[in-house]
Protein backbone atom coordinates (compact mmCIF):
# COMPACT_ATOMS: atom_id res chain seq x y z
CA UNK A 1 0.00 0.00 0.00
CA UNK A 2 1.03 3.64 -0.46
CA UNK A 3 1.35 5.27 2.95
CA UNK A 4 1.48 8.95 3.88
CA UNK A 5 3.00 10.00 7.22
CA UNK A 6 2.57 13.58 8.41
CA UNK A 7 4.83 15.40 10.87
CA UNK A 8 7.74 13.37 9.53
CA UNK A 9 10.25 15.89 10.94
CA UNK A 10 9.12 15.11 14.50
CA UNK A 11 10.35 12.26 16.70
CA UNK A 12 7.01 10.49 16.37
CA UNK A 13 6.57 10.95 12.61
CA UNK A 14 10.17 10.06 11.83
CA UNK A 15 9.88 6.96 14.01
CA UNK A 16 6.67 5.87 12.26
CA UNK A 17 8.38 6.31 8.89
CA UNK A 18 11.38 4.26 10.03
CA UNK A 19 9.11 1.37 10.99
CA UNK A 20 7.06 1.49 7.80
CA UNK A 21 10.05 1.94 5.47
CA UNK A 22 10.86 -1.78 5.34
CA UNK A 23 7.46 -3.20 6.26
CA UNK A 24 6.16 -5.89 3.89
CA UNK A 25 2.88 -4.05 3.30
CA UNK A 26 4.53 -0.74 2.33
CA UNK A 27 4.71 -0.19 -1.41
CA UNK A 28 5.67 3.49 -1.38
CA UNK A 29 6.21 5.79 1.59
CA UNK A 30 5.41 9.51 1.51
CA UNK A 31 6.24 12.07 4.19
CA UNK A 32 4.95 15.59 4.73
CA UNK A 33 5.75 18.25 7.31
CA UNK A 34 5.40 21.98 7.88
CA UNK A 35 9.22 22.13 7.75
CA UNK A 36 11.50 21.37 4.82
CA UNK A 37 14.88 21.01 6.54
CA UNK A 38 14.78 17.54 8.10
CA UNK A 39 16.05 13.99 7.43
CA UNK A 40 12.67 12.56 6.43
CA UNK A 41 13.88 12.52 2.82
CA UNK A 42 16.30 9.71 3.77
CA UNK A 43 13.45 7.51 4.94
CA UNK A 44 10.58 8.37 2.59
CA UNK A 45 10.33 7.92 -1.17
CA UNK A 46 9.08 11.51 -1.38
CA UNK A 47 8.83 14.42 1.08
CA UNK A 48 6.71 17.54 0.67
CA UNK A 49 5.94 20.74 2.56
CA UNK A 50 2.43 20.73 4.02
CA UNK A 51 0.24 23.56 5.31
CA UNK A 52 -0.76 23.81 8.95
CA UNK A 53 -4.09 22.16 9.82
CA UNK A 54 -5.29 25.63 10.84
CA UNK A 55 -4.78 26.91 7.26
CA UNK A 56 -7.95 27.33 5.20
CA UNK A 57 -6.54 25.23 2.36
CA UNK A 58 -5.35 22.32 4.51
CA UNK A 59 -8.11 19.85 3.59
CA UNK A 60 -8.08 20.71 -0.10
CA UNK A 61 -4.28 20.39 -0.16
CA UNK A 62 -4.46 17.04 1.63
CA UNK A 63 -7.18 15.74 -0.71
CA UNK A 64 -5.13 16.69 -3.74
CA UNK A 65 -1.97 15.08 -2.33
CA UNK A 66 -3.80 11.83 -1.50
CA UNK A 67 -5.38 11.63 -4.96
CA UNK A 68 -2.19 12.58 -6.82
CA UNK A 69 -0.14 9.90 -5.08
CA UNK A 70 -2.79 7.18 -4.83
CA UNK A 71 -2.46 7.07 -1.03
CA UNK A 72 -4.14 4.12 0.72
CA UNK A 73 -3.30 5.03 4.31
CA UNK A 74 -2.73 8.38 6.01
CA UNK A 75 -0.95 8.38 9.40
CA UNK A 76 -1.21 11.80 11.13
CA UNK A 77 1.24 12.14 14.04
CA UNK A 78 0.82 15.67 15.45
CA UNK A 79 -1.71 16.62 18.11
CA UNK A 80 -2.86 19.65 16.11
CA UNK A 81 -3.52 17.60 13.01
CA UNK A 82 -5.23 14.76 14.87
CA UNK A 83 -7.42 17.23 16.76
CA UNK A 84 -8.47 18.95 13.53
CA UNK A 85 -9.24 15.70 11.71
CA UNK A 86 -11.50 14.40 14.49
CA UNK A 87 -13.25 17.78 14.69
CA UNK A 88 -14.15 17.23 11.03
CA UNK A 89 -15.29 13.65 11.77
CA UNK A 90 -12.80 12.28 9.26
CA UNK A 91 -11.78 8.60 9.36
CA UNK A 92 -11.05 8.46 5.63
CA UNK A 93 -10.36 10.95 2.87
CA UNK A 94 -10.50 10.45 -0.91
CA UNK A 95 -10.36 6.69 -0.50
CA UNK A 96 -7.44 6.73 1.97
CA UNK A 97 -8.07 5.38 5.47
CA UNK A 98 -6.85 7.54 8.36
CA UNK A 99 -5.08 5.88 11.30
CA UNK A 100 -6.68 7.78 14.15
CA UNK A 101 -8.42 7.12 17.46
CA UNK A 102 -12.13 7.57 17.99
CA UNK A 103 -13.32 11.12 18.52
CA UNK A 104 -14.14 10.84 22.22
CA UNK A 105 -10.68 9.44 23.02
CA UNK A 106 -8.89 12.24 21.17
CA UNK A 107 -11.02 15.11 22.47
CA UNK A 108 -10.99 13.98 26.09
CA UNK A 109 -7.25 13.29 26.09
CA UNK A 110 -6.10 16.47 24.36
CA UNK A 111 -8.13 18.64 26.75
CA UNK A 112 -6.06 18.01 29.87
CA UNK A 113 -8.66 19.52 32.19
CA UNK A 114 -11.52 17.48 30.72
CA UNK A 115 -9.35 14.35 30.73
CA UNK A 116 -8.70 14.54 34.47
CA UNK A 117 -12.35 15.29 35.23
CA UNK A 118 -13.54 12.40 33.04
CA UNK A 119 -11.19 9.85 34.59
CA UNK A 120 -12.04 11.06 38.09
CA UNK A 121 -15.74 10.35 37.44
CA UNK A 122 -14.72 6.80 36.54
CA UNK A 123 -13.08 6.34 39.94
CA UNK A 124 -9.53 6.62 38.61
CA UNK A 125 -6.94 8.46 40.71
CA UNK A 126 -5.71 11.69 39.09
CA UNK A 127 -3.60 14.60 40.35
CA UNK A 128 -5.24 17.53 42.09
CA UNK A 129 -5.83 19.95 39.27
CA UNK A 130 -7.89 22.84 37.98
CA UNK A 131 -8.31 25.59 35.42
CA UNK A 132 -6.06 28.52 36.15
CA UNK A 133 -8.76 31.17 35.86
CA UNK A 134 -10.83 29.60 38.63
CA UNK A 135 -8.09 30.12 41.20
CA UNK A 136 -7.32 33.74 41.90
CA UNK A 137 -3.97 33.89 43.65
CA UNK A 138 -5.13 36.63 46.01
CA UNK A 139 -8.23 34.97 47.39
CA UNK A 140 -8.01 31.23 46.68
CA UNK A 141 -7.33 28.88 49.54
CA UNK A 142 -5.28 26.52 47.38
CA UNK A 143 -2.88 29.33 46.60
CA UNK A 144 -2.03 29.69 50.28
CA UNK A 145 -1.97 25.92 50.89
CA UNK A 146 0.81 23.36 50.90
CA UNK A 147 0.00 22.34 47.32
CA UNK A 148 3.21 23.81 45.95
CA UNK A 149 5.12 22.82 43.93
CA UNK A 150 2.61 22.64 41.09
CA UNK A 151 2.86 22.29 37.33
CA UNK A 152 1.34 24.81 34.95
CA UNK A 153 0.85 23.66 31.36
CA UNK A 154 -1.28 24.40 28.31
CA UNK A 155 -4.77 22.99 28.57
CA UNK A 156 -4.92 21.66 25.01
CA UNK A 157 -2.59 19.26 23.20
CA UNK A 158 1.19 19.60 22.89
CA UNK A 159 2.00 16.66 25.18
CA UNK A 160 4.19 18.01 27.98
CA UNK A 161 5.41 21.02 26.00
CA UNK A 162 5.08 24.44 27.58
CA UNK A 163 4.89 23.19 31.16
CA UNK A 164 6.36 25.16 34.03
CA UNK A 165 7.10 24.09 37.59
CA UNK A 166 5.99 26.64 40.19
CA UNK A 167 7.54 26.27 43.63
CA UNK A 168 5.89 29.16 45.48
CA UNK A 169 3.30 31.90 45.09
CA UNK A 170 6.08 34.39 44.36
CA UNK A 171 6.94 32.49 41.15
CA UNK A 172 3.35 32.47 39.98
CA UNK A 173 2.98 34.12 36.54
CA UNK A 174 -0.03 35.70 34.87
CA UNK A 175 -1.63 33.52 32.21
CA UNK A 176 -4.55 34.00 29.90
CA UNK A 177 -7.82 32.56 31.25
CA UNK A 178 -8.73 28.97 30.35
CA UNK A 179 -5.54 28.47 28.34
CA UNK A 180 -3.51 26.88 31.15
CA UNK A 181 -4.26 24.33 33.84
CA UNK A 182 -2.49 23.60 37.09
CA UNK A 183 -1.66 20.12 38.32
CA UNK A 184 -0.25 18.77 41.52
CA UNK A 185 3.45 18.00 41.07
CA UNK A 186 3.78 14.23 41.40
CA UNK A 187 6.74 12.77 43.28
CA UNK A 188 9.21 11.11 43.35
CA UNK A 189 10.99 12.23 40.18
CA UNK A 190 12.84 8.95 39.65
CA UNK A 191 9.73 6.75 39.37
CA UNK A 192 8.34 7.93 36.04
CA UNK A 193 6.79 5.54 33.54
CA UNK A 194 5.56 5.72 29.97
CA UNK A 195 2.94 3.09 29.20
CA UNK A 196 1.59 2.08 25.81
CA UNK A 197 -1.80 0.42 25.50
CA UNK A 198 -3.44 -1.17 22.47
CA UNK A 199 -6.90 -2.69 22.19
CA UNK A 200 -9.25 -3.51 19.31
CA UNK A 201 -12.13 -5.76 18.30
CA UNK A 202 -9.66 -8.46 17.23
CA UNK A 203 -6.82 -7.96 19.74
CA UNK A 204 -7.39 -8.13 23.47
CA UNK A 205 -5.87 -5.38 25.60
CA UNK A 206 -2.06 -5.24 25.46
CA UNK A 207 -0.04 -3.01 27.78
CA UNK A 208 3.67 -2.23 27.89
CA UNK A 209 5.12 -0.54 30.99
CA UNK A 210 8.45 1.28 30.60
CA UNK A 211 10.36 2.92 33.42
CA UNK A 212 11.93 5.80 31.56
CA UNK A 213 14.73 8.32 31.77
CA UNK A 214 14.25 11.60 29.92
CA UNK A 215 16.81 13.12 27.61
CA UNK A 216 16.02 16.45 26.01
CA UNK A 217 12.32 16.13 26.87
CA UNK A 218 11.89 12.67 25.31
CA UNK A 219 12.57 9.14 26.50
CA UNK A 220 16.32 8.62 26.17
CA UNK A 221 16.42 5.17 27.74
CA UNK A 222 14.12 2.81 29.53
CA UNK A 223 13.53 -0.59 31.06
CA UNK A 224 10.61 -2.99 30.67
CA UNK A 225 8.79 -3.39 33.98
CA UNK A 226 6.12 -5.80 35.21
CA UNK A 227 4.05 -4.09 37.89
CA UNK A 228 0.59 -5.36 38.88
CA UNK A 229 -0.63 -2.06 40.34
CA UNK A 230 0.45 -0.02 37.30
CA UNK A 231 -1.00 -2.64 34.93
CA UNK A 232 -4.34 -2.52 36.76
CA UNK A 233 -4.30 1.29 36.71
CA UNK A 234 -3.64 1.42 32.94
CA UNK A 235 -6.32 -1.23 32.38
CA UNK A 236 -8.89 0.91 34.16
CA UNK A 237 -8.06 3.86 31.86
CA UNK A 238 -8.32 1.66 28.75
CA UNK A 239 -11.73 0.45 29.92
CA UNK A 240 -12.90 3.97 30.80
CA UNK A 241 -12.16 5.10 27.24
CA UNK A 242 -13.45 1.85 25.69
CA UNK A 243 -10.28 2.03 23.65
CA UNK A 244 -10.03 0.74 20.10
CA UNK A 245 -6.60 1.92 19.07
CA UNK A 246 -3.42 3.23 20.70
CA UNK A 247 -2.83 5.53 23.66
CA UNK A 248 0.30 6.45 25.59
CA UNK A 249 -0.01 7.17 29.30
CA UNK A 250 2.67 8.94 31.32
CA UNK A 251 2.58 8.51 35.08
CA UNK A 252 4.55 8.49 38.29
CA UNK A 253 4.48 5.86 40.99
CA UNK A 254 3.70 7.94 44.07
CA UNK A 255 3.31 6.86 47.68
CA UNK A 256 -0.44 6.72 46.95
CA UNK A 257 0.11 4.48 43.93
CA UNK A 258 0.34 5.18 40.18
CA UNK A 259 -1.08 8.54 39.07
CA UNK A 260 -1.00 9.78 35.50
CA UNK A 261 -0.08 13.30 34.43
CA UNK A 262 -0.51 13.02 30.65
CA UNK A 263 -2.32 10.95 28.01
CA UNK A 264 -1.33 11.04 24.34
CA UNK A 265 -4.16 9.70 22.14
CA UNK A 266 -1.71 8.68 19.42
CA UNK A 267 1.54 6.91 18.77
CA UNK A 268 4.40 8.27 20.88
CA UNK A 269 8.14 8.88 20.52
CA UNK A 270 8.88 5.39 21.92
CA UNK A 271 7.12 3.76 18.94
CA UNK A 272 10.41 2.50 17.44
CA UNK A 273 11.58 1.07 20.77
CA UNK A 274 8.28 -0.73 21.17
CA UNK A 275 8.34 -2.16 17.67
CA UNK A 276 11.88 -3.50 18.14
CA UNK A 277 10.74 -5.15 21.38
CA UNK A 278 7.83 -6.86 19.62
CA UNK A 279 5.14 -4.51 20.93
CA UNK A 280 4.20 -3.55 17.36
CA UNK A 281 1.19 -1.34 18.06
CA UNK A 282 1.61 0.66 14.84
CA UNK A 283 1.48 -2.49 12.71
CA UNK A 284 -1.34 -4.01 14.79
CA UNK A 285 -3.38 -0.87 14.30
CA UNK A 286 -2.89 -0.85 10.53
CA UNK A 287 -3.57 -4.58 10.28
CA UNK A 288 -6.84 -4.14 12.16
CA UNK A 289 -7.83 -1.17 10.00
CA UNK A 290 -7.26 -3.12 6.76
CA UNK A 291 -8.30 -6.55 8.11
CA UNK A 292 -4.82 -7.97 7.50
CA UNK A 293 -3.38 -10.99 9.30
CA UNK A 294 -2.50 -10.39 12.94
CA UNK A 295 1.17 -10.42 13.96
CA UNK A 296 2.20 -13.02 16.52
CA UNK A 297 2.88 -11.30 19.84
CA UNK A 298 5.51 -12.40 22.33
CA UNK A 299 5.35 -10.17 25.37
CA UNK A 300 8.70 -8.43 26.04
CA UNK A 301 10.56 -9.81 29.05
CA UNK A 302 10.93 -7.79 32.21
CA UNK A 303 14.32 -6.17 32.63
CA UNK A 304 15.00 -5.54 28.93
CA UNK A 305 16.63 -2.13 28.53
CA UNK A 306 16.85 0.20 25.56
CA UNK A 307 18.75 3.38 24.71
CA UNK A 308 18.21 6.19 22.22
CA UNK A 309 21.19 7.49 20.26
CA UNK A 310 21.44 9.56 17.09
CA UNK A 311 21.51 8.89 13.36
CA UNK A 312 23.86 10.84 11.10
CA UNK A 313 22.97 11.99 7.59
CA UNK A 314 25.52 13.84 5.44
CA UNK A 315 24.27 16.05 2.62
CA UNK A 316 26.73 17.38 0.04
CA UNK A 317 26.52 21.05 -0.83
CA UNK A 318 24.85 21.58 -4.19
CA UNK A 319 26.97 23.33 -6.78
Amino acid sequence: MNILVSGVASDVGFGVARILRNWDHTKKLFGVDIKTDHPGKFICDACELSPLPSDDNYISWLENYIKSNDINLFVPTSDAEISFLVSQNLSSLCGAKILINEKHVVEKSLDKHECMNFLSTKGIDVPRHGLLNKYDKVSSKWYESDLFPIILKPRFGQGSKGFRKIRSKEEFPEYEHDVYIWQEYLQPDDLEYTCAAYCSDTIEKRILIIKRHLQGGVTGSGEIIKHKEIYSYISSIVEAFQLKGVINIQLRLTKSGPILFEINPRLSSTVVFRDKLGFSDLKWWINDLFSLDNIEYNEPLEGIKFYRKTHEYIVSKKS
